[in-house]
């Protein structure tokens, strides 16, 4: 079975001053569980879906896979320039694409954004607000599988996030991995079990403060306008 990862750092397990091993990732776990899988991931950190429609998409119909995974939409949140009718017009757009392949298409509703971030009210109401409209766009999206990520229960917790609280740490890629498989499942796909690990304790303090200083806050500088721009906005377009 051939397995085409679409999407952000989430798919393939990055985030800022971290990497996960890549057979440590959801989608790899995911092709574990599947039979004599190829897995390719074309996810990319930091894409959004104007990327993944520039960038990702179009390679799939070369790859001609089985599957096709494709979580999106939290960069964008992020960003300035976001708004609700661009976003689905790409998503849609990206969706025609991969229709043709004939490809099981699995696509990812957000986890909820910044939950153990001490955000300031407005950032996290337009935030929310933005995240909002990305799920409602995969809710109206027609042909695919939906995997509801903020409703893994294990993924609500600290303790699935790496020390950035914006991406999840390897065990918290198995939860998303095992919830991916359960939907495999319904659909009647021969998806096996995949191999989960008890959570670890959440990030202490220190190591907090010392990722914060070594990659967040020279990230935070560097990208401080196009983040920022959410909570100057401070409402969904």
């Amino acid at each position: 079975m051939k397995v085409v990862a679409l999407g952000d750092s989430t798919s393939c397990g990055e985030g800022v001053g971290l990497r996960l091993a890549p057979a440590l990732t959801w989608p790899a776990r995911l092709a574990m569980a599947l039979p004599d899988a190829q897995l390719q991931v074309l996810a990319a950190p930091g894409a959004r879906v104007r990327d993944v429609l520039s960038d990702q998409a179009p390679q799939v119909a070369v790859l001609q896979p089985d599957l096709v995974t494709l979580l999106i939409g939290l960069n964008d949140v992020w960003r300035a320039g976001f708004t609700a009718g661009a976003f689905e017009a790409d998503l849609q757009a990206v969706l025609a694409l991969l229709r043709p392949t004939g490809a099981y298409v699995l696509l990812g509703r957000l986890p909820e954004p910044g939950r153990h971030l001490p955000l300031p009210p407005t950032l996290r109401r337009t935030v929310l607000a933005r995240a909002a409209a990305v799920d409602a766009a995969v809710g109206r999206a027609t042909g695919v599988a939906v995997l509801d990520v903020s409703a893994v229960p294990g993924l609500r917790l600290r303790r699935a996030w790496e020390v950035d609280r914006l991406h999840p740490n390897a065990a918290g890629h198995a939860l998303l991995a095992e919830a991916a498989a359960r939907v495999l499942q319904r659909d009647g796909l021969p998806a096996g079990r995949v191999q989960t690990s008890a959570l670890p304790p959440a990030p202490g303090r220190a190591h907090e403060a010392l990722w914060l200083l070594r990659d967040g806050l020279p990230w935070l500088v560097r990208h401080l306008p196009q983040v920022l721009g959410p909570a100057m906005a401070g409402s969904l377009r």
